[in-house]
Formats: structure tokens, C-alpha cells, sequence
């Protein structure tokens, strides 16, 4: 199959950015599709010229795509994103239902450490995901970030971006943690993103390793309708990828996980081909970044 045209490393020594997929939705709670999303979006790859939307060259910017893993395993998923973790890339993990963020995180804390760096976690997503157990499960994707807790992210250092749908033992965790950081879609659209920039700036510092955990869904659904959980009033693309691309520029993301979409729910393939033009963006930040590094 053709994919990311003009994009591909000859080999994953001189790739700058490593790609896995997650082709596996075992713990959508709603609509099922989003393991159709990782070949999707290769498929979609073929057709996408390699610059940005403002022209960027991203051919120069090579990238090399891993695959997808083989087992749903969280264990196996586990020490997979381990052994990529070790190559000091840039990893983006493409779902795959929300739930398969939580066997990447312990890869993502146990590198942190590795690098005496204190783990981040922000989370951009229409959901807080904080549920201890939902429906009958404590691996629901409705679940992540409180697994990422479990697993040793402290809650101070956890930022919810976009949220606007809330289960009620999420209301009485937050009110039993006020520390977490909570940025309503509803306030972003009424007062703009600054105090939250302002809140992100404070992990500029090298201290911190930041992972970025990106559900399809903090979209606003006429912008992203092929999702298993749409919920209405969310963000504008543009402004979230204004936030997307400011946390990449500024904050030192090790990893990012892009999820839930879900190309059988779509239409017309806008949700994929947004996910994929977010992807050319984030590849056309990060090769700024390091030219101005360098």
C-alpha cells in the first residue's frame, strides 16, 4: 500500500518521527470503528501533498512508519512503546479506541524517568476520562487518565483540554482534586485559549516531559463527525490545533497518541482527513522547532 507520500525514512536510524498504530476498539463503549483508523489514515497518506498549510516542506522531515502492533495485549502494547521509547524519536501512536492510551503511559513514565524528567499528561478530549470503572471495566476508554495516575502521573501535572461531556463520578473526583487542571471547552470558546497557554508555560521548563494524548472528539462534531462518542457545543479545528501546535513548539512532547476516529461512522472521510492534516502540521512544527534549535 502506498502511504505518506514522499514522507518515508529509508530506515528508523534516519527517520525524525516513528508511527505505530493501534488498530484495536476491544473497549469503545459506543460507537465501534477506530480500528479502522490507523490503515485509513495510511490509505488517506497517499493523496496528501507533504507540506503544511502554509507551505512548509515537510519532505525533508522524514518519518518512519513502524507498523501497527500485533497483539492488543496491554502488556505486549507495553513493552512495545518501550523498545520505541528507546530511540529517541518523536512517537505518534495512532488509535484505536481511547483506552489504548493506558498500557503506553507506564512506557512514557519509565522513560521520563530514565531522563530524571518529571512526567506531564494532557489530555485533549471532548471526555475527562477519569473514570475508575465504566460499564463494568476499569480498561474502558472512558478510563485513561485515571489509569495514568495509577501508573504514577501526579494529578498536578495533568491538564484536560476541550471537556464538555462528564460522567458523575468524574464531577466527584475533580471536586476531590481540584489540582487538576480542567479547561472547559465551553470556557475556551467564550474566552480564548490564553489562560491556558499561560497554565502550559509552566511545563516549559526542562524538568518536564510532556505526553500528549489527542481524542478526535474534543472537535466539535461538524468538524470531526467520525467519532464512537460525538458530544455536541465542542472546539473549532482551528483552535485546536492552535493548542496542539503550541504545546508541541513550546513544551518538550516526547509522544502524542491520536484517537478515535473512526472511518465506518465518517463522512465523507472529513474526521480521517482532519486527523491526517493535524498530523503534516505537527511534523511541519516540529521541523521548525528543531531549526530553531539547531
Amino acid at each position: 500500500m502506498k502511504k505518506f507520500r514522499d514522507l518515508l525514512a529509508k530506515d528508523i536510524e534516519s527517520a525524525k518521527v516513528i508511527i505505530a498504530g493501534l488498530p484495536f476498539d476491544d473497549h469503545a463503549s459506543v460507537g465501534k470503528g477506530s480500528a479502522l483508523a490507523p490503515l485509513k489514515i495510511r490509505k488517506l497518506s497517499a493523496d496528501l501533498p507533504p507540506f503544511s498549510r502554509d507551505g512548509i516542506d515537510i519532505r525533508d522531515f522524514p518519518i518512519f512508519d513502524y507498523g501497527d502492533f500485533s497483539s492488543n495485549d496491554f502488556s505486549e502494547i507495553t513493552l512495545a512503546a518501550q523498545t520505541l521509547f528507546k530511540r529517541e524519536r518523536f512517537l505518534l501512536f495512532i488509535g484505536g479506541d481511547h483506552s489504548y492510551t493506558i498500557p503506553l503511559i507506564p512506557a512514557f513514565i519509565q522513560d521520563a524517568k530514565k531522563r530524571k524528567k518529571t512526567p506531564v499528561l494532557i489530555h485533549i478530549d471532548a471526555h475527562p476520562d477519569i473514570c475508575d470503572v465504566y460499564h463494568g471495566s476499569m480498561f474502558s476508554h472512558a478510563c485513561p487518565v485515571r489509569r495514568s495516575i495509577d501508573a504514577g502521573i501526579k494529578t498536578e501535572n495533568i491538564v484536560l483540554i476541550g471537556i464538555r461531556g462528564y460522567e458523575a463520578q468524574e464531577v466527584s473526583y475533580f471536586k476531590e482534586h481540584p489540582e487538576i487542571s480542567v479547561f472547559n471547552a465551553s470556557t475556551l470558546l467564550k474566552d480564548g485559549i490564553d489562560r491556558l497557554l499561560a497554565r502550559l508555560a509552566q511545563y516549559q521548563k526542562d524538568e518536564y516531559d510532556v505526553y500528549l494524548s489527542y481524542d478526535i472528539d474534543a472537535n466539535d462534531p461538524s468538524y470531526a463527525p467520525g467519532t464512537g462518542t460525538p458530544e455536541a457545543f465542542g472546539l473549532p479545528a482551528p483552535m485546536t490545533l492552535e493548542i496542539i501546535l503550541s504545546i508541541i513548539a513550546k513544551l518538550n512532547v516526547r509522544a502524542m497518541d491520536l484517537m478515535e476516529v473512526a472511518p465506518p461512522l465518517d463522512t465523507n472521510d472529513v474526521t480521517t482527513w482532519l486527523a491526517l492534516k493535524t498530523i503534516y502540521e505537527i511534523f511541519a512544527c516540529l521541523k521548525e522547532k528543531e531549526k530553531t534549535a539547531a
